[in-house]
């Protein structure tokens, strides 16, 4: 794990990058816009994506994707979910057996309906899930940037790989914590987003903590209700990639998926609020894909349905939260 490539300059690939550059190791950053390469380059700082952050000198910025990946012993991939098949296509034809393939992307490939592995699986065969982990947790880039403590969890088949990683990634800055549940982290990573937009209108209404904390509680068993009917372990929901992603991201305004939510409350339109800024709100794809998945298996998700029907079908947030409100009676513990 000598040279590393991370595959996106995004606000989160470019604090990781930035962390591991920090930690003494060979680390570049592929990135698709060249005024970015050139400011990060030139000037230290990502001003697009992580603006006011200064990067460590070491963090070498470049363009030529099949080139540098030639290069490196691990290739990180921090792109949106939306992208991430194509960036696949492109890494096939240099990709080696020794490579090692960490995942830092959360969401669902919308039309497929596939988790990012499972992509990647069907991108590079199977074979590759020997090489490949998952890192996922309550991490916003900028806190990672500014050297807070966090805490992550990295899942793989491998076990042996995920010892290694731990090892040579964690520090005091960052704890890596290893688990066996690939899918359970990549439903939970993914449908987080979905609950920070919830969040973020609840927010918008000037809603307080009551609202919040019930919203992030029945979000959870929301999230484990579909992730143990797709075979994931029930516990890994209530872990760092579970609940304390979900947490993070329902509770802490630097969620750009809970800003979404929050404009979309003050009553922006979903086309303007996306067009307003270059950072790609997850949760907004990852809400089409699990309606249909849903709506595919007959789970019942009510706060995703909601978010579905704000979004994409015009319904006012009052109404949406009203119509959870007034939902049928139940016990509390339903996960099944």
């Amino acid at each position: 794990m000598d040279n590393i490539l991370v595959v996106g300059g995004g606000s989160w690939g470019t604090a990781f990058a930035d962390y591991l550059a920090r930690q003494e190791k060979k680390v570049r950053i592929w990135i698709r816009e060249k005024e970015v390469i050139a400011a990060i380059n030139s000037d230290r700082e990502n001003k697009v994506f992580l603006p006011g952050v200064v990067l460590a000198e070491n963090l070498e910025a470049c363009a030529d994707l099949e080139k540098e990946a030639v290069w490196a012993d691990v290739l990180i991939l921090a792109v949106p979910s939306k992208f991430i098949r194509a960036i696949m296509q492109s890494l096939k034809p240099v990709l080696r057996p020794e490579h090692v393939l960490i995942n830092l992307s959360k969401g669902f490939e919308s039309d497929s309906l596939k988790t990012i592995s499972q992509v990647a699986a069907e991108v590079f065969t199977p074979a590759i899930l020997r090489q490949w982990l998952t890192l996922s947790g309550p991490s916003f880039a900028r806190e990672l940037a500014k050297r807070h403590p966090t805490a992550v969890v990295a899942a793989s088949g491998d076990k042996e790989l995920l010892k290694r990683m731990q090892s040579r990634f964690s520090s005091s800055t960052l704890r890596i914590y290893r688990s066996g549940d690939l899918l359970g982290l990549e439903v939970a990573g993914a449908l987080k987003n979905v609950m920070a937009i919830a969040s973020g209108m609840i927010n918008g209404l000037d809603y307080g903590f009551n609202t919040t904390a019930s919203l992030v509680t029945r979000a959870n068993m929301e999230i484990s209700r579909l992730g143990v009917r797709l075979g994931a372990k029930a516990e890994t929901f209530w872990g760092l990639g579970g609940i304390g992603d979900l947490m993070l991201t329902c509770f802490g305004s630097l969620s750009r998926n809970f800003q979404l939510g929050r404009k979309i409350a003050l009553g922006e339109s979903l086309a303007l609020v996306e067009k307003s800024t270059p950072m790609v709100a997850e949760g907004v794809e990852t809400t089409k894909a699990v309606h249909t998945l849903a709506e595919k298996l007959a789970i019942d998700m009510p706060i995703s349905r909601e978010v579905h029907q704000v979004l994409f079908a015009g319904k006012d947030v009052r109404l949406a939260i009203r119509d959870l409100m007034k939902r049928s009676l139940k016990d509390e513990w339903n996960i099944n």
